[in-house]
């Protein structure tokens, strides 16, 4: 049986995101957590890191966010939730924030995460051709 991966470190997300063909850099993040910023499409998004301890950490959170003008953020962010699975969109001032939280806590298998960054892509992706075909519906730039 394949042992089970129950944490991981900052440069456990770095190799994972190389990898798969992303930049990794460390990041600051408010609070002193620990943070990678990278891109995807042309889309800037962050990992912080979450429970656990430098070295050990048992989950992370995926971060996009996007300022928008001229577009409906509630209505945009209650359709999202509604349509979607896995990560989450929230809205203020302005600022349309995309979230996905990875939970590593039980145990999952070594591919996990890897797997869990393909989907995050592919979330990311499904989002920016939502807030392009907005923009096109209502003439604001997205």
């Amino acid at each position: 049986m394949t042992d089970l991966v129950r944490t991981v470190s900052l440069d456990d997300l770095a190799n994972v995101l190389q990898l798969k063909g992303f930049r990794a850099q460390p990041a600051e993040w408010p609070g002193g957590r620990e943070a990678l910023l990278s891109a995807a499409g042309g889309v800037t998004f962050n990992i912080v890191t979450g429970n656990g301890s430098p070295g050990a950490y048992g989950d992370f959170t995926f971060f996009a966010g996007f300022r928008l003008e001229g577009l409906a953020l509630a209505e945009i962010c209650a359709k999202w939730n509604m349509e979607r699975r896995f990560a989450r969109a929230h809205g203020r001032d302005g600022m349309l924030n995309l979230e996905m939280d990875v939970l590593l806590g039980s145990g999952v298998g070594p591919d996990y995460v890897a797997a869990m960054t393909d989907v995050w892509n592919q979330l990311l992706n499904e989002l920016l051709i939502t807030l392009r075909a907005e923009a096109a519906k209502t003439g604001a730039g997205a």
